[in-house]
């Protein structure tokens, strides 16, 4: 009998390996795309063995999913904390949440990437999950809107709102994807392009 102790079949399957996979998802998606990287990429990013992958995913588009929303939920909470929304009553800030944001991007470049330059047509799943995630941003974008009014809107302003608050999500997402690496505005002050944003978020929360 050998003296050597076999390892548990199961270390490379315990539950923090799913954290690991999903944090090196990110990374490789972000570098080489969905199309340009495999699941034994993402394996040998976090130091698992293929099979590790697959007892936790069933392949690359849910692990690609998992990765997005791993995102999602981060800039999610980013924004949350700066609107204050667990404080009832507390009035939500847009400057907060720009700085928020723009903060977050500079700090989390890959995640950045991933979000911004990998999703458009990666997959069908992924065109519905950034939609609800535009959709959730958009829908909490009113609260901008005539602050304080609680008589309802008619539908003509109600179709304004809805137009300055998909407007607002876009450019924040716009102006981001344009000043990543290689992108249009990646050459322009990071500052002077946070106070442009700022100028025209007010412009259209005071149309």
């Amino acid at each position: 009998m050998s003296d050597q102790a076999t390892p548990s079949p199961l270390a490379a399957h315990r539950p923090s390996r799913r954290v690991d996979i999903i944090d090196a998802a990110i990374h490789r998606f972000a570098r080489n795309g969905f199309a340009d990287t495999s699941i034994g990429d993402i394996a040998e990013e976090a130091g698992v063995v293929v099979t590790a992958v697959y007892y936790h995913f069933s392949g690359k588009e849910e692990l690609f999913s998992a990765a997005v929303h791993r995102v999602f939920e981060s800039i999610s909470a980013v924004v949350a904390e700066a609107r204050g929304d667990e404080e009832p009553g507390f009035p939500p800030s847009l400057d907060l949440v720009i700085d928020a944001v723009w903060g977050w991007i500079d700090s989390h470049p890959e995640e950045a990437t991933l979000l911004y330059l990998q999703l458009p047509g990666a997959t069908r799943q992924i065109t519905t999950l950034r939609q609800e995630f535009e959709d959730q941003h958009a829908q909490r974008a009113f609260g901008y809107f005539r602050p304080g009014v609680r008589s309802r809107p008619s539908a003509a302003q109600r179709g304004l709102d809805s137009l300055r608050a998909r407007t607002l999500v876009d450019l924040t997402i716009s102006v981001h994807t344009m000043r990543l690496a290689d992108g249009p505005l990646s050459d322009e002050s990071s500052d002077k392009l946070r106070a442009a944003v700022h100028d025209l978020a007010h412009r259209l929360v005071d149309a």
